[in-house]
């Protein structure tokens, strides 16, 4: 099993992003910005911020695990865990991190953000297991 949660990197990243996104519209504001530009601008940093937001906190918690023949995916306790359609993606590998993709069914995704935290001793079993793509029969 691994431990399925929000990267706290990319919070703070996207809350740094929104920080300087409000000082350039504070900065264009006091430059003498025309009302309705900036007014635009602000309703448009509102909109990609409470976007991001939205994101962040919908990003799925749960647990990732691997039978041996099947992955599954269990995005909530209170939920029974879900097969996942192929084996997850990897999109980026940083050692002590991986970035999936995990296809649930033919039209819904989930990205998944794994950390060696969730499971030190279980680590490199796992990236190996993420890695690893049967060998298909001719």
């Amino acid at each position: 099993y691994a431990l399925v949660r929000p990267p706290a990197a990319l919070g703070w990243g996207l809350l740094a992003l929104a920080g300087l996104g409000a000082a350039g519209l504070l900065l264009w504001a006091r430059q003498g910005a025309a009302p309705w530009p900036a007014a635009l601008g602000l309703l448009l940093w509102l909109a990609l911020g409470a976007g991001a937001w939205r994101c962040w906190r919908n990003w799925p918690v749960g647990q990732l695990a691997w039978d041996g023949g099947r992955w599954w995916l269990q995005c909530a306790p209170a939920l029974r865990p879900a097969a996942l359609r192929a084996p997850p993606q990897l999109c980026w590998d940083g050692q002590s991190f991986l970035l999936l993709y995990a296809q649930l069914s033919l039209l819904q995704g989930r990205w998944l953000w794994l950390q060696r935290a969730s499971a030190p001793a279980l680590w490199g079993d796992l990236r190996r297991t993420v890695y690893w793509r049967p060998d298909l029969p001719a």
